[in-house]
Formats: C-alpha cells, sequence, structure tokens
C-alpha cells in the first residue's frame, strides 16, 4: 500500500477536490463516486493540511460534510495559492539543486568542472549529462545564466536576488502585494513576498473570485500554446453532466466576465469554421500541437467580429454569423436623471447612444447573442419604452411596473424563440 503523502506530483489531480469543496461544500463522501472513497479521503487530508484555518465540517444525519469557506473580504491573501506549494520533488532532485547552487556560489564553471567538484566535495559521481538538463532548465527559469568562454560553456548564478530589486525601487514591494491578489497568476506575486519574508497588510478586495486561481496551470499551458502560435488539444469536463470530451482548436484570446471572474478562451475552430468561446474552469488538460501557419489570419478575423460580442457567445451553431439588433427607448427626467444617460454612454461597448426627443434616448447595438446583454438591460426595468430585438417587439404606453416590464421581457424572448429564425433568444 503506498504511503500517503501531503505532497502531490500533478495538480490535475487535486484540482477538482479544491473547487469541489469550496463551491459545493455540502458535498459527503459519498457524493463523490468517480473516484474509490480511498481517494478521497486522502484528498480530504491534504486539502485540510493545506487550508486548515477554512475547513468546516457538519453533520446530517451520521455523513459529515466538508467545505472551504473564504470570506474574501475579511482575508489579505488567498489561502488556495497553498495547494501550489505542494508539488513533491524526488531526493535526488533536491540533493542536486542545492549541490548545484554550492558550486556555482563563487565561481563560473563548465559542465565537466561541476561534476569534478561535486566528486571532490561531495563524493558523488553524477552523470554530466543530468548536470547539464538542470542547468539548461536553471537557464530557462532565470537561476542561472551561461557565458560562452572559447569552446567551453559556462554557468554562473544569476546574482539577482528579489530582496535587493525592492528595495532598489520604492513602491515596488507594495506593487508586488497588489498584484498578488489579482487574477489570474497572482500566485507568482504570493511566491516573491514568501521570498521577502513579506504579508499582504495593505489590500482587501470586496468581490475576489479566489476559486479562479486553480485555472492558473492550464491558462499557463494555454498562453504558451498562443505565444508559439500553436493549436491545442483539450480535454474537458462538461460542467452540466460530467461528460468529457476533446476539442481540438486555435485559441486567439483569453476573456474575463466581469460578473463571475470566470475566463474564457476565445478560439477558431478549423473543422467548424467558426470562432467558439470555452469556459477554462471545464478544461482538465492542454496538450500543444502543431504551429498554426494561419494563426494571424484568424485573429484578424476574431478582431474583425469582437465588436459583436457583449460577453463571450458567438450565437448558437445553426445561426452563426448571424447578428442580432437591439433597439432600447428609455425615458429619463433630464432635470434629475443626467447620470442615467451617462451610464448609457460608458457601458455601451460598441453600441450607440442617441437623443430621439427631449427625456427620450435610444441605445441599438448590433450582437452575436442578444441574450448575453439582457441581465444589463432589466437594469432599466422602470425607465423602458420601447425594446426592439430583430423582430420581436414591446410597446409601453404607460408608466409600468417593474414585474410587469420584466413579465413582457419573457414574453418577449418566448415570442422571438418560436417565431424568429432570424433572432432565436431565450431568457439568460
Amino acid at each position: 500500500m503506498a504511503v500517503y503523502s501531503e505532497l502531490i506530483k500533478n495538480f490535475e489531480k487535486i484540482r477538482e477536490y479544491v473547487r469541489d469543496f469550496y463551491i459545493f461544500g455540502f458535498h459527503t463522501r459519498e457524493s463523490f463516486d468517480a473516484k474509490s472513497k480511498r481517494t478521497y479521503d486522502n484528498e480530504k487530508r491534504r486539502i485540510e493540511s493545506w487550508l486548515s484555518d477554512h475547513v468546516h465540517t457538519s453533520l446530517e444525519g451520521h455523513k459529515k460534510k466538508v467545505s472551504v469557506q473564504v470570506d474574501s473580504g475579511n482575508i489579505f491573501q488567498n489561502p488556495l495559492y497553498q495547494c501550489y506549494r505542494s508539488k513533491t520533488f524526488t531526493d535526488n532532485d533536491i540533493r542536486l539543486h542545492f549541490i548545484l547552487m554550492d558550486a556555482l556560489e563563487d565561481n563560473a564553471m563548465s559542465v565537466s568542472e561541476i561534476a569534478d567538484y561535486v566528486s571532490a566535495n561531495y563524493g558523488m559521481i553524477i552523470d554530466v549529462q543530468i548536470i547539464r538538463i538542470k542547468l539548461k532548465e536553471y537557464v530557462k527559469e532565470g537561476l542561472v545564466s551561461e557565458v560562452k568562454s572559447g569552446r567551453n560553456i559556462l554557468y554562473t548564478k544569476t546574482g539577482c536576488y528579489t530582496d535587493d530589486i525592492v528595495s532598489r525601487y520604492k513602491g515596488l514591494g507594495d506593487m508586488i502585494k497588489f498584484f498578488s491578489e489579482e487574477n489570474p497568476f497572482g500566485v507568482v506575486g504570493s511566491f516573491i513576498m514568501d521570498k521577502l519574508g513579506a504579508k499582504n497588510n495593505i489590500f482587501v478586495r470586496k468581490h475576489a473570485y479566489m476559486v479562479h486561481t486553480l485555472d492558473d496551470e492550464i491558462l499557463i499551458d494555454i498562453m504558451g500554446a498562443m505565444e508559439q502560435k500553436k493549436a491545442v488539444l483539450l480535454s474537458c469536463v462538461s460542467r452540466k453532466n460530467d461528460k468529457k470530451h476533446e476539442i481540438t482548436a486555435v485559441v486567439l484570446k483569453i476573456h474575463c466576465s466581469v460578473q463571475t471572474g470566470r475566463n474564457y478562451l476565445i478560439m477558431y475552430f478549423t473543422k467548424q469554421k467558426r470562432l467558439m468561446s470555452v469556459r477554462v474552469d471545464s478544461i482538465v488538460k492542454v496538450t500543444p500541437l502543431d504551429v498554426v501557419a494561419d494563426y494571424d489570419t484568424y485573429y484578424r478575423y476574431y478582431e474583425d467580429n469582437r465588436r459583436f460580442l457583449w460577453g463571450t457567445s458567438f450565437g448558437k451553431s445553426r445561426r452563426y454569423g448571424q447578428k442580432e439588433h437591439i433597439h432600447m427607448e428609455i425615458a429619463v427626467d433630464e432635470a434629475k436623471e443626467m447620470y442615467v444617460v451617462k451610464r448609457l454612454e460608458r457601458e455601451k461597448r460598441s453600441g450607440t447612444v442617441t437623443k430621439k426627443s427631449d427625456g427620450l434616448y435610444a441605445f441599438d447595438i448590433d450582437l452575436f447573442d442578444a441574450n448575453e446583454a439582457f441581465p444589463w438591460i432589466k437594469t432599466f426595468i422602470g425607465r423602458i419604452n420601447l425594446i426592439l430585438i430583430s423582430q420581436g417587439f414591446m410597446k409601453y404606453t404607460e408608466v409600468l411596473t417593474n414585474e410587469t416590464v420584466f413579465g413582457n421581457l419573457q414574453h418577449l424572448l418566448q415570442h422571438n424563440g418560436e417565431n424568429s429564425e432570424k433572432t432565436h433568444c431565450h431568457k439568460g
């Protein structure tokens, strides 16, 4: 039987458990039926070890429910970062790391010289190829630099230390504290603060989407593929029915929802010849594929069409590319309520705002999916005089209550969905 370890090799193994405990804190041991009960017990023990201050249990009958509870408005650091500090290493990896750092402390040395140093000072024989591979890794990470000396390549420590840099530039420490709680990759700032022995004691976020730091490992692989203009194979799991599927596409952009904090990939599907979005938290694994010769062409296609996005939806597959036109007219008391007009101007995105007459303003926009704009439209309930969405419309000739307008909005959406192929809308 394998011995339980708090450390893990692959973050993929623990990601879903942490997400479920954080989001769906009502789960019991019996709820996790995809894997063995022993797996559940081991993962729960790890989470309890990493997040002990935030793990809560409750009893429902004889069943114990486990949850991760965090009040983002009362803490200075995302506790989920702790999950990234638990990667396991072999004994040889750890030993070799400190030996190399010692050998290069005050010297620039070749690979063979390092091997001789290790043999003379530690009584160990390490293959020069192993040393070379490790040094190449450290060069890439910025821990070590290489300099050509004649026919040899010499390696030396970079001599660039975090505390020196932070003390050199005024305000840099506070900047790191701020961005340590930003998504994505706030964990990088958190790691830097660990090196400094510093803590964020300045910035607190009222609405912090802490759980999305679990996507960072996926986003690293995605951004690497984007930088190299490669297609990707995405292994995904549906959030609705837990079905597994794979997607091959070209990732062009990463969008973040201002409402939920969720990250979305905007991708071009070469087989279907269309743009589409995928939630990052549905992705389990990213596999880079070949370089895409037409990457820049696909990106320009996205740029040409992004103005028709309200959120991330490019419309239903059967009507892909078709636009839905929204025309909304609202009544405003210009003596007291010009702030409403200013809000329209500020939040219109690619739409237009025009004055129809005294106290009456119109908002117009073309979108792939008008459904995405309805939560925003409904914030103007009580002021709406007219809504026209493609072929469907509502018209008000009297002052209406919020309930009446909301009911008519629902009717409009149903009308469009039943009677208009061109304007398929439904309540979002």
